[in-house]
């Protein structure tokens, strides 16, 4: 291989630079996210699009002789003159591995837009996630909820800290069921841990073979709105929710692992919840025999009726969290 050097972008270039983002996408991507997403990804980001942002930001290929293998862009945050952001960073599968994605990195950080900026944000894919905690870049406030992309929201403050990275921050990727992940059984054993108990003081002992044509409709019924959480890279736990007909929000299952219990981090993942969806009702429900309910009253749940096994809770929106507003919510160590 010869020696990858770093350049700007010059007009023709968006031709290798859309082959690259392809090889790219259905390489890696592909691993994370629906075939369907990742067609539209590569269709949106045509030649012309990449044209028009190369000439809009600072746009950076690496080249191995001629080729293109890798690109990367910088630019002003919506026009902002002390915010800044990446975009468009991908590198040739066959050149993973030989140190390409630091060379860019590195030249998008040596740009007049990066030098400036009192802040840099980056819209993550949750296949890059790991990559950029490398380079000291962390979760904004709610980044780690993923948006109706599947895009983090990353962001690091190169003028008052080199490391942005809240090791405590635990971040949320889409339930996703194919052949590169096996999240279907994780779900399983950690709903168990966290119900089994509850179970059978309400329906007597566990059923091994009913409880997973239980669970095989749970999951068909949530999957488009669950989520495997993670810290520092690996599952800990899951979330599931509903938006209902009405317009409003059902929140189901918070399950941590035993091991990452007692920590507050599902009491996190709750309050974030409950920040994203605050413009909504909130429904939530609970065993009877869950001691959970005195943190749900005093995040702001009333009682909203209940069943024979399960209390009921209605957070109607726009009403006040009773918890001080500036307790500390970070999770223990």
């Amino acid at each position: 291989m010869n020696e990858i050097k770093v350049r700007r972008y010059k007009d023709g270039d968006e031709v290798g630079i859309h082959k690259v983002i392809e090889k790219d996408v259905l390489a890696e991507n592909i691993k994370d996210y629906p075939i369907e997403a990742m067609n539209h990804l590569i269709e949106s980001h045509d030649e012309k699009l990449i044209k028009k942002r190369a000439n809009m930001f600072h746009a950076y290929v690496l080249t191995d002789n001629d080729k293109i293998v890798g690109v990367g862009m910088i630019g002003p945050y919506w026009w902002n003159k002390t915010e800044s952001s990446f975009f468009t960073i991908f590198i040739d599968p066959e050149y993973k591995g030989q140190g390409l994605g630091r060379k860019i990195m590195e030249a998008l950080e040596e740009d007049e837009y990066y030098k400036r900026a009192d802040r840099i944000e980056i819209p993550a894919s949750i296949t890059a996630v790991d990559f950029y905690k490398h380079f000291g870049y962390g979760f904004k406030k709610l980044g780690n909820i993923v948006d109706h992309e599947g895009i983090y929201r990353m962001e690091k403050f190169p003028k008052i800290s080199m490391n942005n990275v809240d090791l405590n921050q635990y971040n949320m990727r889409p339930y996703i069921d194919n052949e590169y992940h096996d999240y279907k059984e994780f779900i399983y054993q950690t709903k168990k841990d966290a119900y089994k108990k509850y179970v059978e003081e309400c329906w007597g002992p566990w059923n091994e073979e009913d409880q997973r044509k239980h669970f095989e409709r749970f999951i068909n019924t949530v999957s488009n709105d669950a989520w495997i959480i993670q810290l520092n890279g690996k599952d800990i736990g899951f979330y599931n929710g509903l938006t209902l007909e009405d317009g409003n929000y059902e929140i189901g299952n918070i399950c941590i692992i035993p091991e990452y219990q007692g920590k507050g981090i599902g009491t996190q993942v709750l309050k974030d919840i409950m920040e994203l969806h605050k413009d909504q009702d909130l429904y939530i429900q609970y065993f009877k025999q869950n001691p959970v309910g005195s943190l749900y009253e005093r995040l702001g749940f009333e009682p909203n009726g209940e069943t024979e096994f399960h209390y009921q809770m209605l957070k109607p929106k726009g009403k006040n969290i009773e918890e001080e507003k500036n307790k500390s919510t970070k999770i223990k160590k």
